[in-house]
């Protein structure tokens, strides 16, 4: 959760277990991740799934990962390092030429001045305190908006 997320958001590829399941607990917590971080979910997972993740701190689960395209393949570890054997084997400048398209798919750049100051509130704000504390403490946040 959280930074395994954005872990498996800076990956190329993804190969899920049965148990798999990835999520961005921030806003149970009082934080909030940087821009990247979302429009990477959005474009990978989708934008329902990830406003779901990001805003009600869902989960997604293998299947889900798998139906949305968050990931490619199923399958454990030896699964992923067959996979990556395969890729290797592979045109190297036809594979990083198509991961540079692949990555300016947006078009834009990521910075945005008011997700900027949103995330600088957030992060500057008593709630953030307050989720930390509560995490560590095991109890409930209690949010206000501050």
């Amino acid at each position: 959760m959280g930074a395994g997320m954005q872990l498996a958001l800076s990956c190329d590829l993804r190969v899920v277990g049965p148990d798999a399941r990835f999520g961005i607990p921030s806003a149970k917590l009082g934080l909030m991740v940087d821009h990247w971080t979302i429009e990477k979910l959005a474009l990978l997972a989708g934008h329902g799934p990830a406003r779901a993740v990001l805003l009600a701190a869902d989960t997604i689960d293998a299947e889900a990962a798998l139906r949305t395209g968050f990931a490619q393949r199923a399958g454990d570890t030896a699964a992923a390092i067959a996979w990556a054997v395969e890729i290797a084997a592979l045109a190297p400048l036809s594979v990083a030429g198509q991961k540079l398209a692949l990555d300016r798919l947006s078009g834009r750049e990521v910075s945005d001045p008011d997700v900027e100051a949103a995330f600088d509130r957030v992060w500057t704000s008593e709630d953030r305190l307050e989720g930390i504390r509560a995490f560590q403490d095991k109890r409930a946040p209690q949010f206000r908006g501050a």
